[in-house]
């Protein structure tokens, strides 16, 4: 059974990402007695090009498509920025480790013990990060590009990760105390946690290709792949309903309408029906909103 995906088309709830003063925190929050001022600079610009590249492709992806009636070729661009912008952020990642290793090793030279030290970062709790308004789906259904296609490339599910990460990452840039504020060991644990986060599981499972395995490919692969279906398959509007009106009937047990309760309004359910209802309103939802499609059309 096919999945819906990043889910409704119109959800409405804050985005959390950093102010932008986290560029200001760099220099003041790493300049850490008994570090070399090198093992500090290249950290320093190599936080900055990740914090750069993760404000450019979170503005992207929330900006998107850019127009208030888009085309095939306002889609098109979209793909095109963020295929770029994800490969910069590969190259920015595998700079941002260097550079964190040599940082975290200077640590450990200048505050023995440290990496033994209780494994807490610098940063408040993160509230986490929802893109504004219409899914992924969505504004490239509004481009053209067919729900179910957007669906089968696995794009929405590894952007959602990926935008998560970046925004924790100008969270914890823009929460970063002056050198001295907080322990060591805050930094040490902190700079580790973001560095491995994005380059040794974001990077490698969610952009790239993950294992190798070509049935699980990352998002660059996704969006290659997100052309091929569109281009050699049906797009149209018609066929798509059609397709998550059988993907509606198949959870729903198929009941013929679209409005499944919200998961909110059934306290004594299970949590498989929870799930049930949630997929089914959700189904319910992305037919409604391409059929308000079909109907401007």
């Amino acid at each position: 059974m096919a999945s819906v995906g990043a889910g409704l088309a119109t959800r409405q709830r804050s985005v959390t990402f950093a102010a932008p003063s986290w560029d200001m925190r760099l220099y003041e929050g790493l300049r850490t007695r008994r570090i070399p001022a090198e093992a500090r600079n290249e950290l320093a610009h190599a936080l900055g090009e990740v914090g750069v590249e993760a404000e450019f492709l979170l503005v992207l992806v929330d900006s998107a498509p850019g127009a208030i009636r888009p085309t095939p070729r306002d889609g098109d661009v979209f793909l095109q920025r963020l295929s770029a912008s994800l490969t910069r952020l590969v190259d920015a990642s595998a700079t941002l480790e260097v550079a964190t290793q040599g940082y975290l090793t200077a640590l450990e030279a200048g505050y023995p013990g440290v990496a033994l030290s209780p494994d807490e970062v610098w940063w408040p709790p993160f509230n986490g990060y929802t893109l504004r308004g219409e899914s992924l789906e969505a504004r490239l259904r509004r481009c053209g590009y067919a729900w179910r296609f957007v669906v089968e490339s696995r794009l929405p599910v590894h952007m959602e990760a990926i935008l998560e990460q970046l925004a924790l990452t100008l969270y914890a840039l823009a929460n970063l105390p002056p050198a001295g504020a907080l322990p060591v060991s805050m930094l040490y644990h902190g700079l580790y946690a973001l560095s491995s986060a994005l380059h040794g599981d974001i990077v490698p499972r969610h952009i790239l290709s993950g294992s190798g395995d070509s049935r699980y490919p990352g998002a660059l692969v996704s969006v290659k792949r997100l052309r091929e279906l569109n281009a050699s398959g049906d797009s149209s509007l018609d066929s798509d309903i059609a397709w998550a009106r059988a993907q509606y009937a198949a959870i729903s047990g198929g009941r013929g309408s679209f409005d499944a309760a919200r998961p909110a309004q059934m306290p004594q359910a299970t949590d498989a029906r929870l799930l049930a209802a949630h997929a089914a309103y959700e189904w319910g939802s992305a037919i409604g909103f391409m059929e308000s499609l079909r109907k401007r059309a």
